[in-house]
């Protein structure tokens, strides 16, 4: 008698003996089994990620800045500090007036930011000629249209943008009290490296809105141009890292001041002749070295800093703790 053959169920223009469909058979409940316990188990993940997202949203400005992903205008707003204390810096060294100053004077005949008030303490006393001066001018121009560019992104996007926070010249231990062209030079190398990292490391945060994104892109292009000049004027001015026997001191681990063969690029602290890909801190690395708490030794300032350095009452906004 011949054997009874049977549609597959998995395949189904295959004729299968009656022991085979039983297996197919078997196959299939094991699957929709499976199908069953991945559904639960994917809403069980999707109710604990729900809740855990409710329970953050519940945190403080503070721990937000560290523990979650900050709002696109407290990103915003953390680089407007910087950008106040740049511009502040390289009015005093372009023009020798507070940032508030030189906007009222015209200064700045296009796009000026909006500045009610400057907060300096300790304000650079040089007096720069020739392509010093028109460097440092240069830059205060790049800096004051980025105070403007963040001052209007952050308006769009329904926020409201810091005023300029207290700022001390004076105040950082990394490097002595800006009154004379080198030390000028120094600093102005020390911040525009800080900036970039700044703004690298802001990438991540921002990326939920590519307008944003690109904008900042942008003034990172700007500022790594700035940190080229700066970094070739402080070697053509002998600036060189303390180690060399010049000036110029790490702000902190990820940081190598240029040596004079390599001035250009942002070189790793491991070996001091190989250039490296720009360095990217977080918000709170960024703050370590603000607040003057960061060191050569270590990439990781003290947690639960809120002042200090620069920025002698902190800076403003709701991100402001390393």
């Amino acid at each position: 008698m011949p054997k009874m053959l049977f549609t597959s169920l998995l395949a189904p223009h295959t004729k299968v003996s009656g022991d085979e469909l039983a297996t197919e058979e078997g196959i299939l409940n094991l699957g929709r089994t499976l199908q069953a316990l991945n559904r639960r188990r994917f809403l069980s993940t999707l109710a604990a990620v729900s809740g855990m997202a409710a329970a953050g949203a519940l945190t403080t400005s503070t721990a937000q800045a560290q523990t979650t992903t900050p709002a696109i205008t407290d990103v915003l707003n953390f680089a407007l500090n910087f950008e106040y204390l740049e511009a502040e810096f390289y009015s005093y060294g372009g023009y020798g007036t507070s940032l508030a100053q030189s906007v009222a004077n015209g200064t700045v005949t296009a796009n000026a930011p909006t500045v009610a008030a400057s907060h300096v303490l300790a304000p650079p006393a040089v007096t720069l000629a020739g392509n010093q001066l028109a460097v440092a001018q240069a830059l205060f121009m790049d800096e004051a249209h980025h105070i403007t560019l963040l001052q209007q992104t952050i308006t769009s996007l329904g926020g409201t943008y810091i005023t300029e926070p207290t700022i001390d010249f004076s105040a950082s231990g990394t490097m002595p009290a800006v009154t004379t062209n080198v030390a000028f030079f120094a600093a102005a190398r020390q911040f525009t490296a800080l900036g970039n990292s700044a703004y690298a490391g802001a990438a991540a945060d921002l990326i939920s809105n590519t307008s944003v994104l690109m904008a900042a892109g942008q003034i990172l292009g700007a500022e790594a141009q700035h940190l080229g000049v700066v970094n070739y004027l402080c070697a053509t001015l002998g600036i060189l890292p303390v180690s060399a026997g010049g000036p110029d001191k790490q702000i902190d681990a990820q940081d190598v001041p240029p040596n004079g063969t390599a001035a250009l690029f942002t070189i790793t602290p491991t070996n001091a002749t190989v250039p490296a890909v720009g360095i990217s801190r977080t918000p709170q690395q960024v703050l370590g070295v603000a607040y003057g708490v960061s060191t050569p030794a270590t990439t990781t300032p003290p947690a639960g800093t809120t002042k200090g350095g620069f920025f002698p009452a902190g800076v403003l906004g709701n991100i402001v703790s390393t």
